[in-house]
């Protein structure tokens, strides 16, 4: 009996899964087989490569796997298959790698797929609008069901080989948490949980319109959190939203605060609320009848204050990558209001839309994170012109509301690398010469004659390291683990404590001895929110580690220095750590 023959008997759903969905198991097994390489240390788990392969390769199966969908569909449109099933994934793959962000953004696309992967199968404009959005319904509330059910089996199959692991360890003795933890737990969640869920997904011929009018236990569970629960909740916080409106025009005050991320929240909530009622058998509840004719009303002045509060920070403060995801979240949603109050709505371009949106703002020199920057820094031109820098110590004539408007910039564009290009470019074109991680942003501030800077500068500073700088770990080339410490806390790894105080960190092992480490030099090169010295070097005993810290926070002391309240990175050594 052939291979074949023995699989087809022994485990006919996997056959009948890895034919229907080829690539996307193919790129499955080559995501789970990056994810092994970097958990078993061939390839360093501060690779930047190497995640941007894990990303592009796990992205670019959600791709292929709507690309079939759309094939199932369409099965009449061969090259538009062919493009979306095999080009799209492998152009998913590609872009992952583009490391600079002048153009395109990668991290959005796993959101993009996703969201494509919703809507991929239901593109046919010959079918009655009714039947596709119910049929766009079923297979979405199939999909996300055994997702759910899927992660739980997961979380399940976990718990049982870590009491697996740790019977063989205290009753013989057998230490296997590499094999079990490295090994066949990343094989279970990265591809076979994946394949699993692949198996659930329904063909689109399995539809019955019934099971819209007598829904399965999981589809009425839905609909009562939907009608029960979201509903009176959306409707409470709408008048709450509107009682906010009123006391604006009484009290004639713009709006304060996060409102922005409050109403995108409130009109999010919404919108998924909808989706969950969109059934049959839910239209014909009394709560939900008043919920589908009132929402997309009830939206328009929250929407109203949500621009009105957006559009007062962008003008007081410029564009940032928060504020770039709220216009988007804008107008995604200002988009849903007017085409359902025009009777033009459809549920899939609840989520097609926000897909949409969310491509267009990820390419191009309008992108969310090349905008804010250009932004800032025409603020920035415009106000050195207007103020007369042409060189060094020439002290601008600004009004303070101008010269915290400038340093605001100053600041947004000093804490990344693509913002400190075109500080220096701004900078050059008036003959301040500026030299990127050269100097603090004090001096600079103090070189132009802003005399706002020590007041406008950030206090605390959220540093993080930079992905895409080289870190040298070959004189260290074991793998500690990932660590967090802050102030008052006491977190161990690997036999290491590790105690931060202001300016210092101690670390204490097991065995009795222990170090502490000044980070007085270390604060002095790293001053700013993208870290140019991550690196933090110690010993302990024999052994030599290197601490590359990921995230800091610096918190700003009376007489101008600072201390670090907060180290998050991960360890390494130059000899392998103890179980």
């Amino acid at each position: 009996m052939h291979l074949r023959e023995w699989l087809d008997r022994l485990a006919p759903d996997l056959i009948a899964t890895l034919r229907r969905f080829p690539f996307t198991s193919l790129l499955l097994l080559c995501t789970t087989a990056a994810i092994l390489a970097m958990l078993n240390e061939f390839v360093s788990i501060s690779d930047e490569f190497s995640w941007r392969v894990i990303g592009g390769l796990a992205t670019g199966a959600v791709f292929a796997t709507a690309g079939v969908l759309f094939h199932e569909s369409r099965p009449e449109a061969r090259i538009a298959g062919l493009l979306l099933g095999y080009v799209v994934p492998l152009a998913a793959i590609a872009l992952f790698q583009v490391t600079d962000a002048d153009w395109f953004v990668p991290w959005a696309l796993p959101v993009i797929s996703i969201l494509w992967l919703s809507v991929s199968a239901f593109t046919r404009r010959d079918t009655p609008l009714e039947t596709e959005q119910q049929r766009f319904w079923w297979l979405n509330h199939q999909a996300a069901a055994t997702a759910l059910i899927a992660a739980v089996a997961f979380l399940l199959i976990a718990l049982g080989l870590a009491a697996i692991e740790r019977s063989l360890s205290i009753l013989f003795g057998l230490e296997s948490q590499d094999f079990f933890y490295r090994w066949v737990l990343p094989v279970i969640g990265f591809l076979f949980t994946p394949l699993y869920w692949l198996a659930t997904i329904p063909r689109l011929e399995a539809f019955d319109p019934q099971s819209l009018r007598q829904p399965d236990l999981i589809a009425r569970a839905t609909g009562f959190l939907g009608q029960f629960v979201l509903t009176p909740l959306l409707l409470a916080y709408a008048l709450i939203l509107l009682a906010y409106t009123l006391q604006i025009i009484v009290t004639q005050s713009l709006p304060q605060g996060m409102l922005g991320w409050m109403v995108l929240g409130f009109v999010t909530t919404g919108a998924a609320t909808w989706l969950l009622l969109y059934p049959p058998f839910m239209r014909e509840r009394l709560l939900v009848r008043i919920f589908r004719r009132a929402w997309f009303w009830l939206t328009v002045i929250p929407l109203l204050l949500y621009a009105v509060a957006v559009g007062v920070r962008i003008a007081a403060y410029g564009l940032t990558p928060d504020r770039m995801m709220l216009v988007m979240g804008g107008i995604w949603a200002g988009l849903l209001t007017v085409l359902f109050l025009l009777r033009r709505g459809d549920i899939r371009f609840i989520p097609g839309l926000a897909g949409a949106i969310l491509l267009l703002f990820s390419f191009g020199p309008w992108n969310f994170e090349r905008l804010p920057i250009s932004s800032q820094a025409a603020v920035l031109d415009a106000l050195l012109t207007k103020g007369g820098v042409t060189g060094p110590n020439a002290r601008p004539d600004w009004t303070p509301e101008e010269g915290a408007r400038a340093t605001s910039a100053m600041s947004y564009l000093f804490y990344s690398p693509a913002g400190e290009r075109e500080l220096q470019r701004i900078l050059a074109a008036r003959g301040v010469t500026y030299t990127p991680s050269g100097r603090g942003l004090d001096q600079l501030l103090e070189e132009i004659g802003a005399d706002t800077a020590p007041d406008a500068a950030p206090g605390y500073i959220n540093a993080a390291r930079d992905p895409a700088q080289f870190i040298d770990i070959a004189a260290t080339p074991y793998l500690v683990g990932r660590v967090a410490t802050y102030v008052a806390g006491n977190p161990e790894l690997a036999g290491l404590a590790f105690k931060l105080e202001a300016q210092t960190l101690t670390v204490s092992s097991a065995t009795g001895g222990s170090t502490a480490i000044d980070l007085i030099s270390w604060l002095g090169r790293n001053d700013r929110e993208v870290l140019v010295d991550p690196v933090i070097d110690f010993t302990l005993g024999s052994a030599r580690y290197r601490y590359v810290i990921e995230m800091a926070t610096l918190a700003p002391n009376a007489d101008g220095s600072r201390n670090v309240t907060y180290l998050d990175g991960t360890l390494f050594a130059d000899t392998r750590p103890a179980n």
